[in-house]
C-alpha cells in the first residue's frame, strides 16, 4: 500500500470513517509489529536489537503519544514508521537456514491491496464486479480481487476452489484469471475453473464464448478453448488435455447439483467435503482406484448421499467421527 492510500485509511480510522475491513488492516498492521519483542525475529546480535529497540520506541510513541498531535504531522509520522518498520522487518525477518526473508510477512504488505472473498463448506457466494462481469464462488474457495480491478486492467487471482465467471465484454481490456499454475485470458465469455489444490489438477470448462490459456511461463496451453470444451492440468507433471464435456453444465453446482463423470475418489471426497463438511477416506487402495458416475444435491442429507456413492461399487461405510470410511 503506498504512503498516500495509507495516509486517508489512517485518516479514516482515527476519525471512526473506516469500514470493518479497513479496521482489521490497520490493527492487523499494528499488532504484527508487537513481534519486534520474539527473540526469534531479533536475536541476540547486537546490531539487530539496537534496530530493535529503535523501532518498538519509535511503534510506542506513535500509538500512544504522549501528547496530541496535529493531524498532519500524525500522519507523515505514522507513514515514516510504516517505511522505517516495513524495511527494517523485511531486512531483519531472516530464517536461520539460508538468510531467506519470511514469505508470510513480505505477503502481508501486499494483501492491502486486494479484497478477498472466501467461502466456507455448504457456502457459495455471488460477487458483481466493478466491470459488471458475476462471479459465483463455491465452497472451499478463495478469490482475490485488487481493489485497482477494471481502471487499467481486469485480473483477478483464484487462489483456491472453484468460481464461475460471466465476464462483460471489453476489447480493450481483457479479463484474466490466475489460478495457480495456469493464466485463462477472455474478452467476453463464460466460463468454470475448478483450482482445488487437494487434486493436483485445474480444470477449465467453457459455457459459451472462447478462452486463452497460458500457463504462468506465458507458454501457450491451448489458443481457443470453446463452449462444451474442458481443458485439465495436472500440476505435477504439467501434462494437460483437451476434452468435450459430458457433463452439461459445468457450473451446476451454483444450483445445488454435482454431476461427476468418470470420477476419482478424490473428486467425490471433495464433493462430499464441500457439502457437508465430512471428511470421505476409502477403507482400501482397491476403493481409491474406482471411477464414479453419479450426480449428488445439496437438498441430500449425508446418509442420502452416502448410500448413492455407496451403490456405484457395491460399497459400505462407517462413520467416525467428522469422518466417513468407504469400504
Amino acid at each position: 500500500m503506498d504512503s498516500d492510500k495509507f495516509k486517508q485509511l489512517l485518516h479514516r480510522y482515527l476519525n471512526g470513517m473506516a469500514s470493518d475491513a479497513e479496521k482489521e488492516v490497520i490493527d492487523a498492521w499494528y499488532d504484527s509489529y508487537r513481534e519486534l519483542e520474539d527473540p526469534e525475529v531479533f536475536g541476540s546480535n547486537g546490531d539487530e536489537s539496537r534496530i530493535a529497540s529503535q523501532m518498538r520506541q519509535r511503534l510506542s510513541g506513535y500509538w500512544n503519544p504522549p501528547r496530541p498531535l496535529g493531524l498532519p504531522n500524525y500522519l507523515s509520522y505514522a507513514a515514516a514508521i510504516l517505511v522505517l518498520v516495513v524495511i527494517g522487518w523485511l531486512v531483519y525477518r531472516v530464517q536461520d537456514n539460508d538468510g531467506a526473508i519470511d514469505h508470510r510477512q513480505a505477503a502481508a504488505a501486499t494483501d492491502a491491496a486486494y479484497y478477498e472473498v472466501a467461502t466456507a463448506v455448504r457456502q457459495v457466494k455471488k460477487l458483481i464486479l466493478p466491470d459488471s462481469s458475476t462471479v459465483w464462488v463455491n465452497a472451499s474457495s478463495r478469490l482475490r480481487v485488487p481493489e485497482s480491478f477494471g481502471k487499467t486492467s481486469r485480473e483477478l487471482y483464484l487462489d483456491e476452489g472453484e468460481a464461475f465467471f460471466e465476464v462483460a465484454p471489453n476489447l480493450d481490456k481483457p479479463f484474466v484469471v490466475y489460478s495457480r499454475d495456469i493464466v485463462t485470458k477472455v474478452l467476453g465469455t463464460a466460463f468454470n475453473i475448478s483450482n482445488y489444490q487437494r487434486l493436483n489438477q485445474i480444470t477449465v470448462d467453457v459455457q459459451h464464448g472462447k478462452v486463452r490459456i497460458t500457463d504462468t511461463n506465458q507458454q501457450l496451453l491451448v489458443n481457443e478453448l470453446t463452449a462444451t470444451q474442458q481443458l485439465a492440468y495436472n500440476t505435477r507433471t504439467g501434462d494437460h488435455e483437451v476434452s468435450a464435456l459430458t457433463t452439461g453444465s459445468a457450473s451446476a453446482w451454483r444450483e445445488g447439483v454435482v454431476r461427476l463423470r468418470n470420477a476419482t475418489f478424490e473428486e467425490v471426497a471433495l464433493a462430499v467435503y464441500n457439502i457437508y463438511g465430512i471428511d470421505l477416506k476409502a477403507g482400501n487402495s482397491q476403493i481409491h482406484d474406482h471411477r464414479y458416475n453419479l450426480t449428488i444435491r445439496t437438498e441430500h442429507q449425508l446418509d442420502e448421499a452416502l448410500r448413492i456413492i455407496c451403490s456405484i461399487h457395491q460399497n459400505q461405510y462407517r462413520r467416525e467421527n467428522n469422518e466417513v470410511i468407504i469400504y
